[in-house]
């Protein structure tokens, strides 16, 4: 699931029992479930930092889980950061797992994989924007977004008024002609990428310009920030720059608030160099499907889907039981509690703690964020659901599409592409249900917040669903269904999924690129906890036999869409795909 990383680490933290008193919140940790056994009957000991893989079967086991978990989540695999040889061997694992199971490819040319069009971006500090004679400053008063580069020469800025969050002020061609057409920002500052994206250039102009506010300053460093991103083939190919309320004063002579539309500048020239490179792997989805067995069912699609890639690795090692006990004494939410910094009492009792654990074991530095629950633990369940229907021998009357995004973590990028250039028919997809962290949520996690500020907490029975019936009734009302007749007897955690939660759950995971585009989904979780977005999110820590559980409740709700009479009806308000996402 997407998270917002924190500073980079100032101090780190030391073997032994010593704790420090700052972390980042990307260098933070968990606590093991009190009990963790693999099947039926195990003595509840603690499991091993490694697993020796058996043979999977066609039945969803905690056992299957555990080996492909272990294989998926391990350290050669260097926490499986999108664009990395880590990542590019976790596609390849499941992708022979599937080519083994016989599932048909529904990537790109009769293969697995479906390749996201991602390029290293890198901007070359030479880039110049001079307004008025004068040379503006790049990161601090001016920046570009795109994927080419941008020359202007001479070319005055027409001011065609502030940018609503719907509709656009109108241009004529005569206005923009040879200009550069500027817009200024307002309203919410958390809105403006998705305004500004819709933008593009007028008709006969030379270029789009943004004026920032003081209080979106911020957006510079987004639009110059360099690292792998994709290239959409879609977007707008003209020159988009952006400048702050010092720079719009040496273009305009005033500040935006006292421009009126119609309102000429200076003339500007600009010369933005930018250097594209493909990454040294590619970054990947990876589809399959088992055809339905109905001919005049087997068109529609059930998408099962999770995320394949996490965070990659920290810049050093750390002690790990030390970060394992501080997040769970002091940031039980992990990532969540970037905020907390502990107190004396705290540190006193995780500094006698891990005196504790090193009476029994050695200190073990770490540097991997391994990604076991998020979402290796996902990953892995949609995996073990398509070894399980493909061992049917009966399919589904419907068509069963499973896929793994690449991706997530920077912000949808392969669930966007996806829904953008679906490898089916968009409009065949009846539901989609997506497996993020589903690997935990016992009563010793925090596995999120109500909207009014109360502390969730997770139990035996204990899942967490979003969007189950903001779109379709009828799914919400299947997926309750079947969790009853089925005898899974899961408790349903809805307390995330409510109308403007802070923590717009609803948005940060793979299911909303197919909400956006009026496709029923489910979001099954068992929630967050102390090592979400941590060093410490291994596979040993995992609960299997709770994560075997949700498997088959998921595997059962396919069948059952798979095999309904008909398709969940869209009862809901239906969202606008190109708008922005509101929880």
């Amino acid at each position: 699931m997407i998270a917002h990383f924190a500073r980079p680490m100032s101090r780190t933290l030391l073997t032994g029992a010593l704790a420090t008193a700052i972390l980042p919140s990307s260098l933070i940790a968990q606590d093991a479930p009190k009990k963790t056994p693999v099947d039926a009957g195990a003595n509840g000991a603690a499991l091993p930092l490694k697993h020796a893989p058996r043979p999977t079967t066609g039945a969803i086991t905690s056992q299957d889980l555990m080996t492909r978990l272990y294989i998926f989540a391990d350290d050669s695999l260097a926490g499986r950061d999108v664009g990395t040889a880590g990542h590019f061997k976790a596609t390849t694992y499941i992708a022979g797992e599937l080519k083994r199971l016989g599932l048909k490819p529904m990537g790109d040319s009769g293969s697995y994989f479906q390749t996201l069009p991602l390029k290293t971006r890198k901007v070359d500090r030479l880039s110049s924007f001079v307004a008025g004679g004068t040379n503006l400053a790049l990161g601090h008063t001016w920046g570009f977004r795109g994927c080419g580069n941008i020359t202007i020469v001479d070319a005055e800025v027409f001011f065609a008024g502030p940018l609503p969050e719907e509709g656009m002020p109108t241009v004529t061609p005569e206005q923009a002609k040879g200009r550069v057409v500027a817009y200024s920002i307002t309203g919410n500052p958390a809105r403006q990428r998705s305004v500004v994206g819709r933008v593009e250039a007028p008709a006969g102009s030379v270029g789009v310009l943004f004026l920032l506010p003081v209080q979106a300053r911020g957006v510079l460093s987004y639009v110059l920030q360099g690292g792998l991103s994709p290239v959409d083939p879609n977007a707008p190919r003209d020159a988009r720059l952006f400048v702050t309320d010092s720079a719009t004063m040496r273009i305009f002579g005033s500040g935006m608030q006292m421009l009126a539309p119609g309102a000429l500048g200076a003339k500007v020239n600009v010369k933005a160099l930018v250097d594209m490179q493909s990454p040294a792997f590619p970054a990947r989805n990876v589809v399959a499907m088992i055809p339905g067995s109905d001919p005049k069912l087997a068109t529609q699609y059930v998408a099962i889907g999770a995320h394949s890639d996490h965070v990659g690795t920290a810049r050093r090692a750390i002690d790990h039981d030390s970060v394992l006990v501080f997040n769970r004494i002091v940031r039980p939410a992990g990532a969540e509690n970037e905020d907390k910094m502990g107190n004396a009492e705290q540190f006193t009792q995780i500094n006698a703690e891990l005196a504790e654990l090193r009476k029994t074991q050695p200190a073990r530095r770490d540097s991997i964020f391994n990604g076991a629950d998020d979402d290796g633990s996902g990953s892995m369940a949609v995996l073990e659901i398509a070894e399980y229907l493909a061992t049917q021998k009966v399919k589904p009357k419907r068509s069963t599409l499973f896929v793994w995004h690449a991706g997530e973590e920077k912000g949808l990028w392969g669930s966007a592409h996806f829904t953008e250039y679906p490898t089916v028919a968009r409009d065949s997809i009846v539901a989609q249900l997506n497996m993020d962290m589903v690997g935990r949520g016992s009563a010793t996690d925090q596995t999120g917040m109500s909207a009014d500020g109360k502390e969730l907490r997770g139990g035996p029975d204990y899942l967490q669903l979003v969007g189950s019936r903001r779109l379709s009734s009828e799914l919400g009302d299947a997926v309750e269904r079947v969790n009853k007749d089925r005898k899974h007897n899961f408790v349903f955690d809805y307390a995330m999924d409510a109308n403007g939660h802070p923590m717009n759950i609803y948005c940060r995971s793979d299911h909303y690129e197919y909400a956006k585009w009026n496709i029923p989904v489910t979001f099954f979780t068992t929630g967050g906890h102390s090592a979400y977005h941590q060093l410490t999110d291994e596979p040993q820590y995992i609960d299997y036999p709770h994560m075997q559980r949700v498997s088959r409740l998921v595997a059962d709700i396919a069948l059952a869409i798979g095999n309904g009479a008909s398709r969940p009806k869209v009862d809901g308000a239906k969202m606008d795909p190109r708008g922005q996402c509101k929880q």
